[in-house]
Order: C-alpha cells, then sequence, then structure tokens
C-alpha cells in the first residue's frame, strides 16, 4: 500500500439471497471445502454467491503482513528475491513473444538457371551386370 499502512482483510462479500443460499448449500462438499479452508460457513456461502451474482469478477488479492505471514509458518520474501521474481517473468514473457528461428521463410537452398544442363549419359558395363548376376546366384545354398 503506498501509505504504508497494512491492510489485514478486506471487505467480506455481501450476503446472498435465500434461493442462492440454499442453491449452494444443496451440494454437500460446501461445508467441507470451508472447513478446510478455514472459512466459517456464511462467509464462504456468501463468497461463493458473489463469484455466482458476479462471474466477470476476479478474485481480490488478500493483503497480509510479513509479522502474519510469519505467525502462519511462511517466511515473507525479501524485496531481492521479489526483484528477480518480476525480473525472471519478464523475460520469461518477452522469451514467449519473440519469434523462433523456424518461423522465417525457407530459403532456396539451389536456384536453376532456366537453361537446363545436359542430360547424364549412362556408361553402364555390360559385364558388370552379369559379375553381380553371378555374385548372387553363387550366395544362394
Amino acid at each position: 500500500m503506498s501509505d504504508g499502512t497494512d491492510v489485514e482483510q478486506l471487505d467480506a462479500p455481501p450476503p446472498v439471497s435465500a434461493e442462492l443460499r440454499a442453491k449452494i448449500l444443496a451440494d454437500p462438499n460446501v461445508m467441507k471445502i470451508a472447513a478446510e479452508l478455514e472459512m466459517s460457513l456464511d462467509e464462504f456461502v456468501n463468497t461463493v454467491g458473489y463469484y455466482m451474482n458476479n462471474p466477470g469478477v476476479e478474485p481480490a488479492f488478500l493483503v497480509v503482513s510479513d509479522e502474519n505471514l510469519r505467525k502462519m509458518g511462511v517466511e515473507p520474501p525479501t524485496a531481492e528475491a521479489i526483484e528477480a521474481n518480476v525480473r525472471a517473468s519478464v523475460e520469461a514473457f518477452k522469451a514467449g513473444q519473440a519469434p523462433s528461428g523456424f518461423d522465417q521463410p525457407r530459403k532456396k537452398t539451389v536456384e536453376l538457371g532456366a537453361q537446363g544442363g545436359e542430360a547424364v549419359k549412362s556408361s553402364a558395363n555390360p559385364g558388370l551386370d552379369d559379375a553381380v548376376k553371378k555374385g548372387r546366384t553363387s550366395l544362394k545354398p
């Protein structure tokens, strides 16, 4: 925060209608999920209902002081670690947006002139063909 104050908790979502509350509570896992998230059932139902009523809303960030993070067993990152993470993320984004060498069109490897060369003439040795045929037949058992 710019004024240096720590925000402990954001405002809770508004209560939902009785119909929506009943619809959310119809799921047998709701109480288990709320307990695993260490939220009261009312808070969890209101949070789920809020996002159901406002599907385009992004979840808000929860700001927690370094002291409270340590109480939860989480060591807060240093300013240097945060900076390194941001720099690494920026480099990863840049690398993902850079064109690869495979995107460029292929270059012609050989240019052929308008006039072709002479056809290659065969200089076959008829005696060689006979020797090859004899060699094949002599290998058969």
